[in-house]
């Protein structure tokens, strides 16, 4: 199998199984090693009190595609997140 078929193997059995993604319209366009590019339609029920997609929705947007970029080498992959601040906002960061 070469790094492109079990990139796109990997990924379609993760998305089967996303039942989270699925229900939220999230589409995976392209995977290869290492890469993934998701879409989402914002809805009307995704926004918030200003109007504007709401963030824990785009999170869920970015961390989908983190996942499937990460897992399509089939290898464990490891995340991690810290603050970077303690004046009351917060950043995460992954590695």
């Amino acid at each position: 199998m070469t790094p492109q078929q079990l990139a796109e193997a990997t990924a379609k059995a993760m998305y089967e199984a996303d039942a989270c993604s699925r229900a939220l319209g999230i589409e995976l366009v392209e995977v290869r090693p290492g890469y993934a590019r998701l879409q989402m339609n914002v809805r009307p029920d995704f926004l918030n009190g200003h109007a504007i997609c709401h963030g824990g929705l785009m999170f869920t947007l970015a961390d989908s595609a983190f996942a499937f970029a990460c897992n399509s080498y089939n290898v464990i992959t490891v995340a991690a997140g810290c603050s970077s601040s303690s004046s009351g906002r917060y950043t995460a960061a992954t590695a």
